[in-house]
């Protein structure tokens, strides 16, 4: 086996995240750039048809996030705001970067309380034959990401702000 180095290059904070990207990210390119839902707990239920270790097939659901979801929800938003627009973005960080702290994001910081969710899950993915774990699962609480506000290496400029969102974006295509 062969391992191939990788260097890992630094690149340059582009134009568009000047003034935006705080000193405490700066250095470079920034990421992310948005937010959207990843959070399985809030996140979409995916229905879907298995087949299980018995040989059995059963329709079942589960929760779903993470960039599986997050990613496809923003490029829905994206393909509504090329349709405001009337022509595609193309390459959009320019316009999402000249929103920041406009009415088009809402900027998502740090609750006033710790928030919680309790989480039962089969211990073998399938059903309760082994076991359930249960779980207490805080929000804004990782040792450290945390959201701040303004720009903050959790979500971003912020998340996109439904109609407003859109018709910033449009208005920005229109330029």
């Amino acid at each position: 086996m062969y391992l191939r180095q990788v260097d890992l290059v630094l690149l340059r904070q582009p134009s568009y995240q000047r003034g935006v990207v705080n000193s405490r990210f700066s250095g470079g390119r920034a990421v992310p750039d948005v937010a959207m839902d990843a959070d399985p707990q809030t996140g979409m239920l995916i229905g879907q048809t298995q087949t299980f270790p018995d040989g059995t097939t059963k329709y079942s659901e589960y929760r779903l996030g993470g960039t599986s979801l997050s990613s496809p929800l923003m490029a829905g938003v994206m393909a509504l705001a090329d349709q405001q627009a009337g022509r595609h973005h193309g390459f959009a960080n320019p316009a999402l970067y000249a929103q920041y702290g406009t009415p088009a994001y809402r900027d998502t910081v740090a609750p006033d309380q710790p928030i919680a969710v309790v989480r039962n899950d089969y211990l073998n993915s399938v059903d309760a034959s082994d076991g359930i774990k249960t779980t207490l699962r805080t929000f804004d609480q990782t040792e450290g990401l945390h959201t701040t506000p303004g720009y903050d290496d959790v979500t971003g400029v912020g998340s996109p702000n439904g109609q407003r969102f859109l018709a910033a974006l449009a208005a920005a295509a229109a330029r």
